[in-house]
């Protein structure tokens, strides 16, 4: 394990349990990011156990509940701490599981309550200025009009949209095969705006590519050298666009998601047909979208209810 502990220098068997848990996750196919992630967490773990001269992992609940209770008194934000105990709780468990330890001193360790957080959604008027674009005159132009468009009229994740092939595109039938979470397939459907755009920006992407004698890609989204587009690029083209349509800052490419489902949700759509749209494994997720319309609902009801509109101005 590189430059994860500072300070005292842990017992050996203690970075080499954390190393071989790594090596685990990554022959099982854990992303890079996750990965990465996840041995940042245990690198917290590991410099909290050699401070407390762990002598190796067979510890007990209060003793790794002192861990928790450390997390709290740096000041990480509750959703950081919940992260970094799923991950030790993984750990812990693939310890137990391949005795490498006699019992799981993990099994009580609760996560800090979170705060609810709805999320962060463009109005429909903030959405039409920020599709309403003029006709594109290029490569770039149109890709970016691409972007906005298909995240827009399909809620896909960022990493769902940079990750399309070509051979998803069924363009008879304005449909996209996406491959989401848990390497779960679904197909959504397109609107007829949503196509022209996406047609166009196919016409500017075989010439581009053709004019920069690039060899040929599966991947729909590319960037200048002919790679795939990674989500950091569409994040930097989405505030952009934000700033040129005088539509909200720091609002994410997630939002654009959220602002599908809410949508959808205001003019009528049924819930479950929006949670296969979204490719959520749980209706409970989708439902997050259902305290939206109601806020709304709330603040329209404020604003046109006789006696409501009576009390405001007492």
């Amino acid at each position: 394990m590189e430059n994860i502990v500072e300070g005292p220098a842990p017992q050996p068997v203690l970075a080499e349990a954390i190393e071989a848990f790594v090596l685990e996750q990554r022959a099982r196919g854990v992303s890079p990011h996750t990965l990465r992630a996840r041995k940042a967490d245990l690198g917290k773990l590991l410099v909290h156990a050699a401070g407390a001269a762990w002598e190796g992992w067979d510890v007990k609940p209060r003793t790794l509940r002192g861990f928790a209770l450390e997390l709290g008194e740096r000041g990480l934000d509750p959703a950081s701490q919940a992260r970094i105990l799923s991950t030790v709780r993984s750990f812990f468990g693939w310890m137990f599981e391949t005795q490498r330890i006699g019992q799981d001193p993990s099994t009580g360790l609760r996560n800090p309550r979170l705060p609810k957080r709805l999320p962060a959604f463009l109005t429909e008027g903030e959405s039409g200025a920020l599709l309403d674009l003029p006709e594109p005159a290029d490569f770039l132009a149109s890709r970016v009009r691409c972007i906005l468009e298909l995240l827009y009229a399909c809620g896909l994740r960022v990493s769902e949209l940079t990750g399309l092939d070509l051979q998803d595109l069924l363009l008879e039938e304005r449909t996209l095969r996406v491959l989401g979470k848990g390497n779960k397939e679904r197909l959504v459907p397109y609107h007829e705006k949503a196509a022209a755009v996406l047609e166009a920006y196919l016409g500017f992407r075989r010439a581009f590519l053709a004019g920069k004698n690039l060899p040929p890609t599966p991947a729909v989204l590319v960037n200048q050298r002919g790679g795939r587009l990674t989500p950091t690029s569409v994040r930097g083209f989405l505030a952009r666009a934000l700033e040129t349509a005088a539509v909200r800052a720091r609002v994410s490419p997630h939002a654009l998601r959220h602002s599908f489902a809410t949508h959808l949700l205001n003019h009528g759509m049924d819930l479950r047909a929006i949670q296969e749209l979204l490719g959520h494994a749980s209706l409970s997720t989708t439902q997050r979208y259902t305290h939206l319309d109601l806020e709304s609902l709330a603040k329209t009801y404020e604003s046109a209810h006789p006696r409501a509109r009576a009390n405001s101005r007492v």
